[in-house]
């Protein structure tokens, strides 16, 4: 990200930042309907009901405590819209369309918002990463 002229391309290391904020929040989405789908196998490929099927797809105490770090990490940015949309739409996975009807914004507010709060969320993530290690 350093320029010819040896200068920092900040836009650039935003984006890249952003992009692990956004694959942080869309890993809620994914460890969920891995749980959705490790109950699905259990329930209707389980040939004994007697003794239920051990599949060692994946450990679901893992997969609902990255679930849990996620919301929590939502949940601690301020009181302010950009929390409301990124708890609607990674959390309770609604449409962007419905999360800025609830919010009370247009459809077209709701996507920048979405991009700000985006930006936000990186800016926050930060220092949430930093004291997570600590």
């Amino acid at each position: 990200m350093i320029n010819e002229d040896n200068t920092i391309n900040l836009s650039e290391n935003l984006c890249a930042f952003n992009e692990a904020t956004l694959n942080f929040l869309k890993s809620y989405s994914i460890n969920k309907r891995i749980l959705k789908l490790n109950k699905y196998e259990k329930d209707y490929f389980s040939f004994d009901k007697e003794e239920p099927l051990d599949l060692p797809i994946c450990d679901e105490a893992v997969l609902r405590a990255k679930m849990f770090e996620v919301k929590r990490f939502v949940l601690s940015l301020g009181n302010c819209n950009e929390k409301l949309i990124l708890y609607y739409h990674y959390i309770k996975e609604e449409s962007i369309e419905h999360c800025a009807e609830l919010i009370g914004i247009s459809r077209r507010s709701g996507f920048r918002l979405k991009s700000r709060a985006i930006i936000y969320a990186g800016k926050k993530f930060a220092e949430y990463e930093k004291n997570k290690k600590c």
